[in-house]
C-alpha cells in the first residue's frame, strides 16, 4: 500500500484543512514521516487544495509497530 508523505511546510500548510465535516489529518508513520492515504487525491471534498496534495511525495507504507 502507497501513502502520501508531507515535509514540514506541507504539513503546516495543510494539516487541519476542512471542508464541512471532511478534515485532512496526517498521521505518523513509523520512520516519524507525515502520511495520509493516497484516496485524498481522488476525494472532491479536497478539490481546493488537490494541486498541494499532488505535491505531496508518494512512498510505501511504513505502520508503527505496537506491541501488546
Amino acid at each position: 500500500m502507497e501513502v502520501l508523505k508531507a515535509n514540514t511546510q506541507q504539513y503546516e500548510d495543510l494539516q487541519g484543512f476542512a471542508n464541512h465535516n471532511h478534515i485532512i489529518n496526517f498521521s505518523l508513520d513509523a520512520d516519524d514521516n507525515y502520511i495520509i492515504g493516497k484516496q485524498v487525491l481522488t476525494d472532491d471534498k479536497f478539490l481546493e487544495i488537490r494541486d498541494q496534495l499532488e505535491l505531496l511525495e508518494v512512498l510505501p507504507y511504513n505502520p508503527k509497530i505496537t506491541e501488546i
